[in-house]
C-alpha cells in the first residue's frame, strides 16, 4: 500500500486547518461513493432548496430538491434533510452546491470508491504486530522496532501451574487495542469476522494486496494476516486443552512504544470462556486454511477437539481477574452462547451426530437474537448456520435465516423519518459505539446475502457512510482517511511515535455518552451522537480496538468486494473440508453441568460454591450460598 495515499488527507487536512470545510451544513463520506452505489447526504437548513451537483470543471450534472427535515434523535434537536445522488453514476470529482455556494465537501465516486479505505482497515492489523519489527518498506513512516518478543512468557498462578519460573513461547498475535495485552477472548470474535470476509468474498481478497511481509508468496494476503494471530491464539492452549484467558503484564504499561515495555509478561487465567472462542475460530480455519498448508489445518482441527472436550468437562472454570492483575478482564462473557458457536463450527465441518445433539440442546430463537460482541456470540453461530444450508437441518437454517432478516429488518425500519439515514438508535452510544454500527452492518450484510434485497445493503452502506463522515459530528472515525478524520486516538505507538497523524485505517471507539474520562464533559444526553472528543486522554470514546476494526473492515470489503465482482457469497458453496472428530474419553466425561433451575446454576469461583445468576441481557452476578451478592 502506497504511503502516499494513505497520509494525504490528513496532509490536505493539515493545510487546511480551520477552513471552511469544517463548519459542514452537510455531512457526508468524505472517502467516496461506488459509482453504481446508492450516495446520500445529510444537509442540515436546506429543506426545500435546490441542491445542484457540479463536476470538477463546474458542469451540472444534477438538480435535487432536498426533502422534509427529519430529527434523529441522536443528533439532538437539529433536523436534516437526506438528500440521494445515487443518480450520479460517473467516475469522477463532484461539488454540491446551493444558490451558487459550495455546501460539504469535494464528492468522490468511482468503481473503487471504497477500496483503499477497506485495505486501510486491515493494514491495521499489520500495524498491531506483537513480536515482530515493522520495517519501513511496510510500514512507511510507521516502522518501528519489534517489541514484546513473548518467547520467555510466565505463567500466572490463576493458570493452575504449580512451576511459575516455567516459561513458554507465546510471540506474535495481534495488540488488542490501544494498549500491548493480546486477548483470546476478544481475538475470537475479531479473527472469526475477519475469517468470514474471506470466506465469503474469496475471488476479491485472493488476489488483492496489503504491502505486508508475505505479500510475494502465494497465500492471500488477508488470510496472511489473520494467520499471524491464529500462530499466538495456539500458543495459548495449555497442555490438558483448556486455554488461557490473555498474555499481558501483571498492569497496563505507560504510553510507550512497543519496544519500550520490558515487564514480564504472563498467561493469566484459564477458562471456558477462552477454551470456547478458541475451539470456534481454530475449527473455521482449520477448512480455510486446508488449500494453502494442510498440516496446519489439522493442527487447527485437533487444537480445536481439545479446547472443547477441556470445555466439556470444564464447566465451572469460568475466568475470574486475579487481584493483582489490572489488564482488560473481558469477563462475563455468555457462557452457553459461544458453546452453541464453537458446537455449530465442528458440526459444519464433521456431521458428527455428538455434535449435533449439543447444538439441540441449546436455543435457536429470535428470543435469544443479542447484537455479536465479544461478550455474547450467539449471533455468530446463526451466520454459521444461514450461510450453509446444505450442513444443517431445514428447520434449524430456516430459523437462522429468520433471525438474521428479522434484526435486519429492524434496523432498516429505523430508517424511516431519519434525518441522517443510519441505523444507530440512542440506545446504541456506549463504549464502542462504531463497533456497535459496524456489526450492525455486518448483520445487513448477511441480510443481503441471504435474500439479495438492495434493502439490506444500502443499510449496511449507510453505516459505512456514518463512520466516513455522515455523522452530527462531520469526523470520518477512520485514521488516515477523508478531510475531517481522527487525529489524536487513544493508541500507544500513535501518541509515543513523534509523528503528528496516527497510525492509518484506525477505526475510533466513537461517541459514548456515559464517558467517564476527559470526554465526559462532552457528554451530552440530548444529542448523544455528539459525545465525543478527539483526545488520546479519552479511551471512552477515541481507544481503537481489534473487534471495532475486523466488523468495519467485513462491512466496507464486503459492499467494495461485491460492487467489483457484481455477485455476492453463494450460500450453496459445498464446506470445503471434512473431519472426523475424536470422541469424549469416558474418564474425562465425569464432570457434569449443574442442573440449570432457569437462569441460575451453581459454579465454582476461587474455590468457592457460588450462585451463578443470568439476567435478559446475558450479564452475570455471583451471590454466595447464603445469598449475599459478591464481585
Amino acid at each position: 500500500m502506497e504511503f502516499r495515499k494513505i497520509l494525504s488527507p490528513v496532509l490536505a487536512m493539515t493545510a487546511l486547518g480551520a477552513s471552511s470545510l469544517f463548519a459542514a451544513t452537510a455531512y457526508m463520506n468524505q472517502v467516496g461513493f461506488l459509482t453504481k452505489g446508492q450516495k446520500q447526504m445529510a444537509v442540515v437548513g436546506a429543506e426545500g432548496k435546490e441542491i445542484v451537483f457540479k463536476t470538477s470543471s463546474g458542469t451540472e450534472v444534477l438538480k435535487v430538491t432536498a426533502p422534509e427535515a427529519q430529527v434523529w434523535i441522536p443528533a439532538g434537536d437539529t433536523a436534516a434533510s437526506l438528500v440521494d445522488f445515487s443518480e450520479i453514476q460517473t467516475e469522477g470529482k463532484y461539488q454540491a452546491y446551493i444558490d451558487d455556494e459550495p455546501i460539504g465537501h469535494p464528492i468522490t465516486i468511482g468503481d473503487k470508491a471504497l477500496e483503499e479505505a477497506g485495505k486501510a482497515s486491515i493494514k491495521f492489523f499489520y500495524f498491531q504486530r506483537a513480536s515482530t519489527a515493522l520495517e519501513e518498506e511496510y510500514a512507511g513512516v510507521y516502522a518501528r522496532a519489534a517489541g514484546h518478543l513473548d518467547t520467555a512468557v510466565k505463567y500466572h498462578p490463576s493458570t493452575g501451574k504449580t512451576d511459575t519460573e516455567a516459561t513458554f513461547n507465546g510471540s506474535k498475535g495481534w495488540y488488542d487495542a490501544g494498549d500491548y495485552g493480546k486477548y483470546i477472548v476478544n481475538s475470537g470474535i475479531s479473527t472469526y469476522t475477519l475469517l468470514q470476509l474471506y470466506q465469503q468474498n474469496k475471488e476479491y481478497y485472493d488476489t488483492l494486496k496489503l504491502n505486508i511481509p508475505e505479500s510475494s508468496n502465494d497465500i492471500p494476503d488477508l488470510l496472511d494476516e489473520i494467520r499471524w494471530n491464529l500462530d499466538w491464539m495456539l500458543t495459548m492452549q495449555d497442555d490438558d486443552g483448556g486455554v488461557f484467558h490473555k498474555l499481558t503484564t501483571k498492569q497496563f504499561a505507560g504510553t510507550i512504544m512497543p519496544e519500550k515495555g520490558t515487564a514480564q509478561r504472563f498467561a493469566i487465567g484459564k477458562g471456558i470462556e477462552a477454551s470456547w472462542d478458541f475451539a470456534a475460530v481454530v475449527t473455521l480455519a482449520s477448512e480455510i486454511y486446508k488449500p494453502y498448508d494442510p498440516e496446519f489445518a489439522q493442527k487447527c482441527i485437533d487444537a480445536a477437539q481439545k479446547a472443547r472436550i477441556w470445555a466439556l468437562t470444564h464447566p465451572y472454570e469460568i475466568y475470574e481477574q486475579p487481584s493483582d492483575v489490572g489488564t482488560g478482564t473481558y469477563t462475563g462473557s455468555v457462557e452457553w452462547a459461544s458453546k452453541l458457536w464453537t458446537n455449530i463450527e465442528m458440526y459444519r465441518v464433521s456431521g458428527d451426530t455428538s455434535v449435533s445433539s449439543i447444538i439441540k440442546s441449546l436455543p435457536i430463537s429470535n428470543k435469544k437474537a443479542v447484537l455479536q460482541s465479544w461478550q455474547n456470540n450467539y449471533m455468530l453461530g446463526i451466520f454459521t448456520i444461514a450461510m450453509s444450508p446444505d450442513a444443517f437441518e431445514a428447520e434449524m437454517v430456516d430459523s437462522a435465516t429468520s433471525i438474521i432478516t428479522t434484526m435486519a429488518d429492524n434496523y432498516v425500519k429505523s430508517l424511516d423519518n431519519n434525518g441522517y439515514g443510519v441505523a444507530l438508535a440512542k440506545g446504541d452510544f456506549y463504549w464502542g459505539s462504531n463497533g456497535v454500527a459496524a456489526n450492525k452492518g455486518m448483520v445487513l450484510i448477511h441480510a443481503y446475502i441471504l435474500t439479495k434485497d438492495e434493502k439490506y445493503l444500502n443499510a449496511a452502506l449507510s453505516i459505512v457512510d456514518y463512520i466516513l463522515g455522515r455523522n452530527p459530528l462531520d469526523k470520518s472515525y477512520l485514521t488516515g482517511y477523508g478531510v475531517n478524520p481522527v487525529m489524536k486516538p487513544h493508541h500507544r505507538p500513535s501518541q509515543a511515535d513523534n509523528i503528528d497523524a496516527p497510525v492509518p485505517g484506525m477505526i475510533a471507539g466513537g461517541p459514548n455518552a456515559s464517558a467517564t474520562d476527559c470526554a465526559k464533559k462532552y457528554n451530552n444526553p440530548d444529542a448523544v451522537a455528539r459525545s465525543y472528543y478527539d483526545n488520546s486522554c479519552s479511551y471512552a470514546t477515541n481507544e481503537v480496538a481489534i473487534n471495532w476494526n475486523a466488523p468495519f473492515a467485513y462491512v466496507i470489503g464486503s459492499i467494495q468486494a461485491i460492487a467489483a465482482t457484481g455477485k455476492s457469497y453463494d450460500i450453496k458453496t459445498p464446506v470445503s473440508a471434512k473431519y472426523e472428530l475424536t470422541s469424549i474419553p469416558a474418564a474425562r466425561n465425569r464432570i457434569k453441568a449443574a442442573p440449570q433451575a432457569s437462569n441460575k446454576r451453581l459454579v465454582l469461583r476461587g474455590k468457592k460454591v457460588q450462585v451463578e445468576y443470568t439476567d435478559r441481557n446475558g450479564i452475570k452476578s455471583y451471590f454466595s450460598i447464603g445469598g449475599k451478592k459478591v464481585r
